[in-house]
């Protein structure tokens, strides 16, 4: 090996180490020692102030489709004090990115004046009175323009801030060719010819006192007309891209108010007011920043930065809603809003499952995006707000009550007194509606035909307290703990959890118009109120093999770039009945569709079970024998469920008997389905001959 060979590369590889190292620290003993920022220039600088404004989260849908997005706008208002001589040219400058006309502008800046009143003390002799005489005042808020994007102000702002005015120009102009005269005429004359030479000095003298003050003063006011001539009226606005779509369930924001000058680059808090805005108002909101620095000039002495907070926008709200469902619901309600002309018209969509909400609307409705605030009655999520007794729907508990109490069998015989029967012991008549006169038939012919005398000597089977119980357990007399009532919400961050509080957005029913003595009203849904969520979550718990899940309608909540923050699982609130109970009901609800009252909710591809209702109303503090709820709720498919659908009329009034659940909502019911079966691509049940379903999971046959 070449030693000196080797010898004469490490003695290269240390001179260009040592020389980089030099050249490093050189670099930084000039930094620091030699030119660090001038003290007189820290001195000269201006302390500048830039808001940085955060945005309100997102709503989104199950597929993370946006539901409620924030938009920043800016009201552009002028001070005409401030702009003074520089009106015309600003209105030309700005004009293009305003997408207004430059003379347009000029007007709107032009001053306007109004009359205001002021007072003036005079003492006189001791006594203080007051005269009163009217002035002209100028106006200092001219509104330019509205709704201009927040990216299209700051370009304005920083058009405004680099341009220089016409005069301004011409005076730095005359000063530099003042300079090049003088030094033009003294390098001509040469330094020995002193006449010349003080000459061309005292010309430039002469000259410069007359641009500078001059300079200095149209600076000095030009600065002023750039940073405050024009003013910014931050405000952030909220938008539903889908018009009243799930307007109930995302509610809406109202904007705070401006109190002081800063707020005027900040948008005023944005305050939830209904449904997931309010709910998660905290957590939706944003946190401004902020940058307080120095500035020379234009240039940023960025050392001198005294404060640098980024904005953080708020979290994003992601929901179960698949906004295609919704659409199908929707479209459903219009139809049906129009054609039955109720009152109110409620729809819900569940996956019995998990307790997820796929779709819940209302009729009335309002469009959050006009910015005014609706009517109570468009407003008002009856879905969860508006209780009322469910009538037949209810026979859904009633039953399978029963059932899991071994207290009945599907295809035991029980008597229906031909629609007319008097409850012993008591001067309570039930009576049997839609002309039905049944006498002896089976359980399961009963609940089909919806017969009240069988519901009632069904239920007249259990005590009162275990009848009760039953009711609690399938959530019945409490709220559900949906997320988008009113109540306040918490995020443990650290923790990742989602702390709930009670509120009242959301009614839990109760019982009423029942003297708790005779409680023969009950088990066919009198003498209690309830919401159609609560109808809908008991159904799905039929639907899920017993169980009683908590709806769901908030799944996560997101950053902005999608990360997940807090996951919001799935609940299981308890076991309501055994599985053989929730499968002999899953049987008796099938054939209530395919051989009872709700035979208008039959679909061909499907196998559907449910339930139709229709219960008088109190009116006059008596029940009502023209005004009806109509109601039906179903799932489907039978075999093995994917959706619960609810659908819920008050005083449907179309010609006929069309007030019934079967007649009025089971329509619906079938529209929904169908829509949302095909889209959600659900396996068919495939009918086959003598009344059986062939489960296509298997090769098992089921009775039909």
């Amino acid at each position: 090996m070449d030693t000196s060979l080797s010898r004469r590369r490490m003695w290269l590889l240390s001179w260009g180490f040592g020389a980089a190292f030099a050249v490093i620290a050189g670099r930084l003993v000039f930094i620091q020692a030699i030119a660090p920022i001038e003290p007189q220039l820290a001195a000269e600088s201006t302390v500048r102030t830039f808001p940085r404004p955060a945005k309100r989260g997102a709503i989104l849908d199950a597929n993370r489709q946006p539901m409620v997005l924030s938009d920043l706008v800016v009201t552009v208002r002028a001070d005409p004090l401030k702009l003074g001589m520089f009106t015309g040219e600003v209105a030309e400058l700005i004009a293009p990115l305003l997408s207004v006309p430059a003379p347009v502008i000029a007007e709107r800046m032009r001053p306007s004046y109004y009359a205001a009143r002021e007072g003036r003390l005079v003492t006189n002799g001791g006594a203080v009175s007051t005269n009163w005489f009217t002035v002209q005042k100028v106006r200092r808020n001219n509104g330019i323009t509205t709704n201009l994007a927040y990216s299209k102000w700051l370009e304005v702002e920083e058009r405004l801030r680099k341009h220089r005015f016409s005069e301004e120009l011409s005076l730095l102009a005359a000063r530099t060719n003042a300079e090049e005269t003088y030094r033009r005429t003294v390098k001509q004359a040469g330094w020995w010819n002193l006449p010349a030479y003080l000459s061309a000095k005292k010309e430039r003298s002469t000259l410069m006192r007359q641009i500078n003050p001059r300079l200095a003063y149209l600076r000095t006011n030009s600065l002023e007309s750039r940073i405050n001539g024009l003013y910014p009226e931050v405000m952030e606005v909220r938008v539903y891209p889908n018009s009243h779509l799930a307007a109930h369930v995302l509610g809406y924001a109202t904007n705070g108010v401006v109190t002081n000058r800063m707020q005027r680059h900040l948008p005023p808090p944005l305050l939830g007011a209904q449904g997931i805005e309010q709910r998660f108002d905290a957590e939706l909101r944003g946190s401004h920043g902020v940058l307080v620095t120095h500035k020379f000039g234009e240039e940023e002495l960025v050392p001198l930065r005294s404060r640098d907070v980024p904005a953080v926008d708020g979290l994003n709200v992601r929901l179960t809603l698949d906004l295609n469902v919704q659409s199908f619901v929707e479209r459903a309600l219009d139809e049906a809003y129009a054609t039955l002309q109720p009152k109110s018209i409620s729809a819900i969509v569940i996956r019995p499952k998990s307790g997820d909400v796929l779709a819940l609307g209302n009729r009335p409705t309002y469009n959050p995006n006009l910015g005014s605030i609706p009517s109570l009655e468009a407003m008002l999520n009856r879905a969860l707000k508006v209780p009322a007794e469910p009538g037949s729907t209810f026979k859904i508990v009633t039953y399978a009550a029963a059932l899991n109490e071994g207290l009945i069998r599907p295809d035991e015989r029980i008597d229906c007194e031909h629609g007319h029967w008097n409850v012993p012991g008591t001067r309570r008549r039930i009576n049997d509606d839609q002309g039905h006169s049944m006498d002896v038939v089976t359980v399961q012919e009963a609940f089909a035909k919806s017969s009240n005398v069988g519901a009632v000597k069904v239920g007249l089977r259990m005590n009162t307290n275990t009848f009760l119980r039953y009711m609690r357990d399938f959530g019945f007399l409490a709220r559900t703990g949906i997320e988008c009532g009113e109540f306040t919400a918490s995020t443990n961050f650290a923790r990742g959890q989602l702390h709930i509080r009670r509120g009242y957005g959301e009614s839990p029913g109760g019982l009423g118009g029942w003297d708790g003595l005779t409680p023969s009203s009950l088990p066919f849904g009198y003498g209690f109120y309830a919401t159609p969520l609560q109808t809908a979550m008991a159904t799905a718990a039929i639907a899920n093999d017993g169980v009683l899940m908590r709806p769901r309608i908030v799944s996560a909540l997101e950053r902005t770039d999608g990360d997940v923050v807090t996951r919001i699982d799935p609940v299981q609130v308890r076991r309501v009945v055994k599985s053989e109970a929730a499968a002999q009901m899953v049987a008796i609800m099938r054939a209530a569709v395919e051989e009872g009252t709700g035979g208008q909710a039959a679909m061909e591809e499907y196998s559907v079970a449910g339930k139709t209702g229709t219960a008088k109303k109190v009116v006059d503090r008596k029940y009502s024998n023209t005004h009806y709820y109509a109601s039906f709720v179903g799932f489907l498919p039978a075999e093995d469920p994917e959706l619960v659908i609810m659908v819920n009329a008050d005083e449907p009034t179309t010609k006929g008997k069309s007030y019934y659940g079967g007649k009025a909502c089971a329509p619906v019911f079938h529209q929904i389905a169908t829509a949302t079966a095909s889209y959600l691509g659900l396996r068919p049940s495939l009918l086959g001959t003598n009344g059986v379903v062939l489960n296509l999971d298997s090769t098992a046959l089921v009775p039909h």
